[in-house]
Order: C-alpha cells, then structure tokens, then sequence
C-alpha cells in the first residue's frame, strides 16, 4: 500500500462503517453483535449460489453489510498478516483458479471422509490466500465453507476449532503446507448421516 488506506477514518484509524463508530473497542463489540446474527440466519438458511468467487461475496456482503458499505466488494488495497495475501489487482485472476479447480472436482461432492478433509484443506488455504476483503474474511470463508461441506453431506463444527491452531495452519497454508489444516479440518468434520437429519444438497452447482 503507497498511500493512505482509503477504508480507514485517517483521524482514527478505524474501519469507516455505517454506524459512525470511531472507537476501535465500540466498534468490535458492534460487528461481533451484528455478525452474529447474522451468521445465525446463514446457519438456518443456506445462500443459494455456485459456489464461486461471486457467490464468496455475497456471504460477506450477508455477513457485514449493516456495518460496511463495501460489504461483498474486492478490496482495492494489499493486506497480509506477516506475509501479503493475493495482491488486489490478481484477486480475480486468482479466484477463477481456485473456484475452476473447485467446480472440476464436483465441489467435493462423492468424496469419501478424509477425500473431503484433503480437498477442503486445500481449498481453505487457497481460500485464505486470496484474503479478498479488507476485513472479515475469516468469519466469511467459515460461514461458506460449512454450507459447502452441508451440500456435500459433511458437517463442519467450526465451533470446536481451536482459533490458536487455526491461526498456525492458516499461516502454514501460505507457504504450501495445508497438513496443519487437514490435521485440524478432520477433527471439525463428520459425516450428515451421523446426525438425525439433512438438509438435501443443493443441486445449483
């Protein structure tokens, strides 16, 4: 980034969000209330789509648009934690690659369990490099990825993941080893048909 980060209060340094929050804590505490409801309603709904980078920004853009107004939008600015995500000019060149290979695998659909835990892994750490928005990725690509492993008949229990483990797989995942994230993924993961009842596989795919 050359020049002042156009997503921020330069007062501040705060998100600019649709509240008017300038305080860093107030505004924590105000997208962990939103976002959780709205999270909520992902979780009791599913959001139809392909699958596909567009169908990524539509769960940000459920995910945080009472807080942002480019909830949903391709960030215009490099970001990175220790190292940079996809730089803001590939992001879309980048996320054909991802989503194509996706799409090629019948979006892991018919994969047996650890087929699916390898394929998802995969799949997260790509998804993780790209980092797309300027914020919330995480909670985004969470919220996508259990409805994906839902229509592939798999529940992904992110509720028991480890955010400390999350974090060194995640950063693991961006020099090419996603073995942390399969070793965490499997523990997240069990088959629908353990559960009392599915919800049928979306056939939009």
């Amino acid at each position: 980034m050359t020049g002042p980060d156009p997503y921020l209060d330069l007062g501040t340094g705060v998100l600019r969000n649709r509240l008017g929050i300038t305080d860093p804590a107030e505004l924590a505490q105000a997208e962990a209330e939103l976002t959780a409801l709205r999270l909520i309603e992902l979780r009791q709904a599913p959001l139809p789509g392909r699958y596909d980078l567009d169908h990524l920004q539509d769960f940000h853009h459920h995910i945080f648009s009472d807080l942002y107004d480019w909830a949903g939008q391709l960030r215009t600015v490099s970001i990175g934690k220790g190292q940079l995500f996809c730089l803001p000019q590939h992001l879309e060149t980048f996320a054909a690659d991802i989503f194509g290979r996706l799409h090629s695998e019948q979006v892991l659909r018919g994969r047996d369990l650890d087929g699916f835990v390898t394929g998802l892994a995969e799949l997260l750490g790509d998804i993780n490099a790209l980092h797309p928005f300027r914020e919330g990725n995480g909670r985004t690509q969470r919220a996508f990825l259990a409805q994906l492993a839902h229509d592939a008949g798999y529940e992904l229990r992110w509720t028991a993941m480890d955010p400390a483990e999350n974090n060194r797989a995640s950063a693991l995942s961006l020099a090419g080893d996603t073995t942390a994230l399969h070793t965490m993924l499997a523990r997240l993961i069990r088959p629908l048909r353990q559960l009392p009842q599915s919800r049928p596989a979306s056939t939009d795919s």
